[in-house]
This record gives structure tokens, C-alpha cells and sequence, in this order.
């Protein structure tokens, strides 16, 4: 039986049309058992031959699929005549046979088109059906090859897999060339790659060079020259041009998950004029500025960060008078395992500010570890920091430890432990303080009953060396209260607690009393709330000496809520209290406290568009009887966010605080002349103190209906004292150089990639003045 392929003539300057081209081959195969698995000539020959048999053959389906676009590729091999007709049914001549000389992959080798072939292999029809019945016999049977063919290639043939008892697939042996066969070349005539580690594929490199390239690079920059005016209260001011180039890339190394880098340079030239002076400028400085950071396997489970930050003051929106440099180095190191529940990271850093002062060095070594199992958890961290100044120097260490266990649902237990010391070596003296504190605390709170009860254990050591002296104190004790809620407004407690210290001092105390709230009243619009309590306690200690008391106190309050709109809240109330105690024993005293208190909150939340809270509060004591003092109160807070319009915004988080304290001096200070004569008697101490402490914020995007006028206001303040460098924090500035008070404005413009700034800037520092005028023009290139 004849082998047909349809084809259809298309003219030789015609583009390849894309077409599926079904092969059916009928092919005698026949043998006798006889000759075990010996093939006569005829059946090795072509499979396109017209020779057939009586007996029923199997059949073998093979079908490829043409895409467009793939053009022919006539081999050198095909000699002339060898092109067959497209409707003719001629047979194929066998392909040639390697010379020994031909070798895969020598140059006098004849170039032979990679193409895969289907060769079919079949058992006689009386082997099959027992191979069926038998499957034993099956193995043997079909491993008989029927027919074997050699073709030269680049690569040795691959040993042929069995797919069925009917035929085998043959992955990397040679049909003739397409033109030869009238055929167009479809997918599976492409080159296949090698499956010798020996023999590379034409026109690819060995397996074993490697190919090595650059990364994407982002890249950019800025080119800026300004103008800054400076002024200060203690000094004349000064006028400054600083000229900036600024250069900025940032890529990976291999892949985005191994390894980010990314870079900021930054060359600053400034040119200096003091008020008054007619010469001409002169060049103060060039400096070079920029960051780094490295990022491997930032997606992992073992993150790596580096980052180095090179900054000057002077190149920057800040007040020249300083001239501070800063070093900032941060390593740090991160893990977790892949099963598991606890993680790990260690870290580095340092920071060093130079200037007028000198220099300030702050280096600090941390590192924490945290794991849960079952019903426990562990967490560990600790610090040590070293800070080095040309006024003072120091050390300092912390180390923690949290353990917590939930014994049940009703039951918890926790433990924290503590061992915080400081070292300060001063130009004539050192000082060295260290404090090791254990608290151990106990919670049982079941659902179903009244009673609630609580335990704890506590140690606490101190110990400070002052000029060669040293002064070490330890207290032990523990306590237990017990609470039990006879009805939702009547509860009662008592407590017990025992304390030793370091001259073996035994204390005890006990305490029992009772609580009751009133159920809310309304009276229209507005809720009243009451309550009282009394307590009876005692204390003794180890000497035999006894200190007891008696305390009540009853107070009330009153509030209302007023809904000013859909989405604002409007809450006020007041309050007021009576407190007394009567003690007898050890230091006996008696004292009444009456206090009253207001507050007045408002509440908004209009979804995207605004979100605060603004509040203020004022309380006032006053305590009568053998000891008088009076205490004072006023606090204002503002947070939230309020989106006024498409283009201005408004943030803050500010809270204002007013204090002022007065009581009896129980040692009354004398002032006296130079004759030793009394001047001045004090027998009371006064006290006050007003802090500010936030931020506040406000921006638009499009001042004046301009596009491109954006304009951002910050408003910071921190009066509270901060010395939280000395102890180690390295992103903490200098007390002398930190401004308590901060109010920052600009005005950008922007055209195309060319931005201007204005900027004015007026701070205090160290209680002066300080203003800064500062105008810039710049220009970005690149992908920044």
C-alpha cells in the first residue's frame, strides 16, 4: 500500500501559509517467528514504498503543524533531482550514510538539517495478541527492534522510548532536507539542542561559557545653584551660593530577588559672605555628599540591608551657623526559618556628626529573637552603644527578657526581667549606674464566676558609683489582690503584700474595701453618673511599727453629646470628687482633696475627606489639713487629618500642656544678706512647667489656580528636653543643635523639569532666634 502526503504547488516568492499536513503510512511489517526479529532488505528500505503485503499491517499516524513565517531551509547535503513533485507519490530516497571521516561537529563535515523522525516499529500480529494475554513475554517480545536506522547528525542518536508495542519515537535522528522532500519545514524541523554535553547546537556558545552582561540601570540627576540668607541672634548674618550636582542610579545584581542596589552622589560647592565685608566671596567649602544602600534577597527569608548616608547641613534647608556633617552607617540582618515560629535580626550602627563643636560618634550594636511554641513565647532583645564627644563620653547596655504563658483560657502567666546600666566619663570624674529589675505577674479571670484575682513577684537592685563611692540598693517582695463583683455596681477587693530590702527591713501591708456605682440617670439630653468607696489598710513593719489608715471618697459627673452634623460629634462633661484620709501610727496625718474637672472634645469623620479629633481638658486639686497643696492642669490636643479641597491639605498631631504645682515646705529656705541677716523666708515650693510637643501641616498643590505652584508649610515643636543621644540613639541630634520650635514654609514651581524653590525658615535654638531665606533653582535629567 502507497504512502500519500497532500501537498499543494505554491509559487517560490509566496509567504509561508500556515497548514496541518496529516501523513498516513501503511506499512507492511512482517516477519516470521521463525527469524526471530530478522528483517528482510525490503522492509528496511523507504517508507514511502509501494511495496505491500497480504497480511493486515498496523497503522501509524504522524501529523506536523506549519506556522507561518518559517522560511526554507535547503541543506547543502540535498543533491540535484531530489525534490519530489507536490502531488506525486514517489518514494524517498533512504538518507546517506555517514563517512568515517564525517564526524559530528568537524569542519568537513556536510551541514544536515536537524529534523526529528517518526519511525514505526511493529511486532507480528501473533506477537501482539500474545504479549496481551501474557504480560510477561511482553518485555521480550517488543524489545526486538524490527528495523534499525542510522543517520549522521551533530549529536548521537538518542536511545528510542517506548510509547505502545506499535511504535517508537525517535527524538534526535535525520529525515532528508525539506526541499528534497517537497516539504516546508514546520516547527519540529528547528534545530533541537543537544542531549551530549559534548556536542553544542550551531550557532550557540558551549554550554560551559557563561554569559555575563549589565543590568538595567535607572539613572538620573539634578543640577541646582542657589542663594541662602541667614540670620541669627548671637550671630552676624551671612550670605552663601551653593552649587549642587547631584547623580542618582539604583539596578540589581543578577536577579531583582538576589540583590538591589541603588546610589546617591552629590558634589556641593559654597562661596560665603559675611554682612559688611566688601571683599569679594570666597570658596568655604566643597563637600561631597550622597547615600548608598545594598539590599540581598530582599524577598527571602534572610534579608540583608547596608545603607551609608554622607549629608552637610549646608547643602541643605538648615541654618549654616552649624556647619554639622554627618556619617550614618546602617547594617542589618534578618531571619527566619522556613518551619518554624521564631525570628532573629542583629544589627549595626553609627552615627558621627562633625562641626564647630568638634565631633559627636555614636555606635550601637543591637539584636533581638522572638519565638512561640505551644502555648509559650520568648522574646529576647539587647543593645549595647558607645558614645565618644570631646565634652563627655559613655556607655551604655540594655538587656530584656519577656516570657509569657497561657496555662488556659482563665489562667496566664508573664515574666519580664531587665539589666540597664550607663557609664559617663566626664574631664575630672566618672559616674556608673546599673539596675537589674525582675517582675513576674500572674492573671486569673474565669468566665463563668464573680471572682477575679491577680499575683506578683518583683526584684528590683540598683547600684551607682559617684567618685569612687557606691551606693547599692535591693528590694524583694511580692502581692495578691483578690476582687470579687457581688453585682454590677457593688464590688469588693483586698490585698496583701510583703517586702525585705537591703538591711533585711520586713514590711507588710494589707488593704480591704468596697466600690459602688450608681446606674446612669437622664435627665433630657444629658447622663449623671455617682460613685464611692472606702478602704481600710495597714502596715507593719519588721521593728513592730504600725501605720494605719482610713480613706472614702464620693464624686460625680454629668455629660452630654451634642450631633452637630452628619458627621461631627460634639461631647463635653464635668466632674468632681472628695477624697479624704484619716492615718494613725508612724507619721500620722490627716488630709481632705477636693477636685473638679471639665473636658470638651470634638469628634469628625466625613470619610476620605476629614478625620480629627480635637479635645481640651482642665483639672484642679486642692489639699487641706495638716499638709496643703494644690496642683493645676490645662491640655489642648489636635489630631486628624482634613482634606479642605482637591488641592490643600491639612495634618496635625500638636498637644499643648500647662502645669503648675505648689505645696508646703516642710524645711523652709532662709535667704540672708552678707551680715547674716534674714532677707527672705520661703516655706513653700512652686513649680510650673509648659510644654508643646507635634506637628503640624499643610500643603496645596495648586496655589493660586497656578499649575505647577505647590506650596507646604510645616509647623514642628518638641520643648521637652532631649538627651536620648547620650544614652545611645544615634538618630537622635545633639541637644545644643535641636531646634524646640520650627516653622518651615515653601514655595515650588515647576516647568517641564526645570523646579524652583523659595524657602523661609525660623527656628529656635537653645533659646535664640535663628531666620533662613533660601532660593533655589534646579534641573533634573534622567529617569528621576
Amino acid at each position: 500500500m502507497q504512502a500519500f502526503a497532500a501537498s499543494t504547488p505554491q509559487p517560490a516568492d509566496a509567504p509561508a501559509q500556515s497548514r496541518l499536513r496529516l501523513a498516513t503510512v501503511l506499512a507492511s511489517l512482517h516477519r516470521d517467528r521463525d527469524t526471530k526479529g530478522e528483517v528482510p532488505p525490503s522492509a528496511a528500505g523507504d517508507i514511502d514504498s509501494s511495496s505491500a503485503t497480504p497480511e493486515s499491517p498496523p497503522l501509524t499516524l504522524s501529523w506536523t503543524y506549519q506556522l507561518p513565517g518559517i522560511a526554507t531551509t535547503r541543506s547543502a547535503a540535498a543533491g540535484p533531482g531530489s525534490s519530489v513533485e507536490g502531488n506525486s507519490s514517489a518514494s524517498v530516497p533512504p538518507p546517506e550514510q555517514p563517512k568515517p571521516g564525517n564526524k559530528p561537529g568537524s569542519a568537513d563535515a556536510p551541514a544536515i538539517p536537524a529534523r526529528r523522525s517518526m519511525i514505526a516499529k511493529s511486532e507480528p500480529r501473533d506477537t501482539l495478541i500474545d504479549s496481551s494475554r501474557k504480560t510477561e513475554r511482553t518485555a521480550d517480545t517488543i524489545a526486538a527492534p524490527v528495523a534499525q536506522q542510522k543517520v549522521a547528525s551533530e549529536d548521537e542518536a538518542s536511545p528510542a522510548q517506548s510509547g505502545s508495542a506499535d511504535a517508537k519515537v525517535v527524538g534526535d535522528e535525520e529525515f532528508l532536507p525539506a526541499d528534497e522532500a517537497n516539504i516546508e519545514p514546520t516547527i519540529a524541523d528547528l534545530p533541537v539542542p543537544s542531549r551530549s554535553k559534548g556536542s553544542p547546537t550551531p550557532n550557540s556558545p558551549p554550554p560551559s561559557q557563561k554569559r555575563w552582561g549589565v543590568a538595567p540601570i535607572r539613572w538620573g540627576g539634578i543640577v541646582s545653584v542657589g542663594v541662602r540668607r541667614n540670620n541669627s541672634d548671637t550671630t552676624s548674618g551671612s550670605t552663601s551660593q551653593v552649587y549642587e550636582g547631584r547623580l542618582r542610579a539604583n539596578s540589581y545584581v543578577w536577579r531583582p530577588y538576589i540583590a538591589l542596589v541603588s546610589g546617591d552622589f552629590a558634589l556641593t560647592s559654597i562661596r560665603s559672605q559675611e554682612s559688611g565685608d566688601v571683599s569679594s566671596s570666597n570658596l568655604i567649602g566643597t563637600s561631597v555628599t550622597g547615600s548608598g544602600t545594598l539590599q540581598l534577597f530582599p524577598q527571602s527569608r534572610f534579608p540583608f540591608s547596608a545603607s551609608l548616608t554622607l549629608s552637610d547641613s549646608r547643602s541643605e534647608g538648615s541654618f549654616s551657623d552649624s556647619n554639622i556633617k554627618q556619617q550614618r552607617l546602617s547594617l542589618r540582618q534578618d531571619y527566619r526559618p522556613q518551619t518554624g515560629r521564631w525570628t532573629t535580626a542583629a544589627g549595626y550602627d553609627r552615627s558621627e556628626l562633625t562641626g564647630d563643636f568638634g565631633s559627636d560618634v555614636v555606635d550601637r550594636v543591637f539584636g533581638n529573637f522572638s519565638n512561640s511554641v505551644d502555648r509559650h513565647s520568648v522574646n529576647l532583645t539587647g543593645d549595647f552603644s558607645r558614645t565618644l564627644a570631646d565634652e563627655q563620653s559613655g556607655k551604655s547596655y540594655f538587656f530584656g527578657a519577656n516570657h509569657g504563658f497561657a496555662y488556659s483560657d482563665e489562667l496566664s502567666l508573664s515574666t519580664n526581667a531587665s539589666l540597664t546600666g550607663q557609664q559617663f566619663d566626664l574631664d575630672t570624674d566618672s559616674a556608673t549606674t546599673q539596675s537589674l529589675q525582675v517582675f513576674s505577674y500572674g492573671n486569673w479571670s474565669p468566665a463563668e464566676s464573680k471572682w477575679r484575682g491577680s499575683a506578683n513577684l518583683r526584684y528590683f537592685q540598683t547600684s551607682n558609683t559617684v567618685g569612687g563611692e557606691n551606693f547599692t540598693n535591693r528590694t524583694i517582695g511580692g502581692a495578691a489582690s483578690l476582687n470579687y463583683q457581688a453585682s454590677r455596681n457593688l464590688s469588693f477587693f483586698g490585698t496583701a503584700g510583703l517586702s525585705a530590702d537591703t538591711d533585711n527591713n520586713l514590711t507588710s501591708n494589707q488593704s480591704l474595701g468596697a466600690s459602688y456605682s450608681g446606674e446612669p440617670l437622664r435627665f433630657g439630653n444629658y447622663d449623671y453618673t455617682w460613685f464611692t468607696s472606702a478602704s481600710l489598710s495597714n502596715a507593719t513593719s519588721g521593728e513592730g511599727d504600725s501605720f494605719r489608715s482610713v480613706n472614702g471618697a464620693v464624686g460625680h459627673s454629668l455629660m452630654r453629646t451634642w450631633q452637630t452634623s452628619a458627621q461631627t460629634t460634639l461631647s463635653g462633661s464635668l466632674n468632681q470628687s472628695v477624697s479624704s484620709s484619716r492615718s494613725t501610727g508612724i507619721g500620722s496625718s490627716s488630709a481632705t482633696t477636693l477636685s473638679h474637672g471639665a473636658s470638651l472634645g470634638m469628634q469628625a469623620n466625613a470619610g476620605e475627606t476629614l478625620t480629627g479629633y480635637l479635645s481640651a481638658s482642665a483639672s484642679d486639686s486642692r489639699t487641706t489639713g495638716d499638709t496643703t497643696s494644690s496642683f493645676q492642669m490645662l491640655n489642648v490636643q489636635l489630631t486628624g487629618n482634613w482634606r479642605i479641597n482637591q488641592n490643600s491639605e491639612l495634618d496635625s498631631n500638636l498637644t499643648w500642656q500647662w502645669s503648675r504645682q505648689e505645696s508646703d515646705n516642710d524645711q523652709p529656705v532662709v535667704l540672708v544678706d552678707e551680715l547674716g541677716r534674714p532677707l527672705f523666708r520661703e516655706d513653700t515650693s512652686r513649680s510650673g512647667n509648659t510644654s508643646l510637643g507635634g506637628g503640624l501641616g499643610y500643603s496645596h498643590r495648586r496655589l493660586f489656580g497656578l499649575r505647577g505652584l505647590r506650596y507646604r508649610l510645616d509647623f514642628r515643636a518638641n520643648t521637652n528636653r532631649d538627651d536620648s543621644r547620650r544614652f545611645g540613639n544615634p538618630n537622635a541630634q545633639r541637644q545644643q543643635d535641636r531646634a524646640t520650635l520650627d516653622l518651615d514654609q515653601r514655595l515650588f514651581y515647576r516647568i517641564g523639569r526645570l523646579d524652583t524653590e523659595l524657602q523661609y525658615r525660623i527656628a529656635e535654638i537653645e533659646g535664640r532666634r535663628n531666620q533662613l531665606i533660601f532660593f533655589r533653582v534646579s534641573r533634573e535629567f534622567g529617569s528621576f
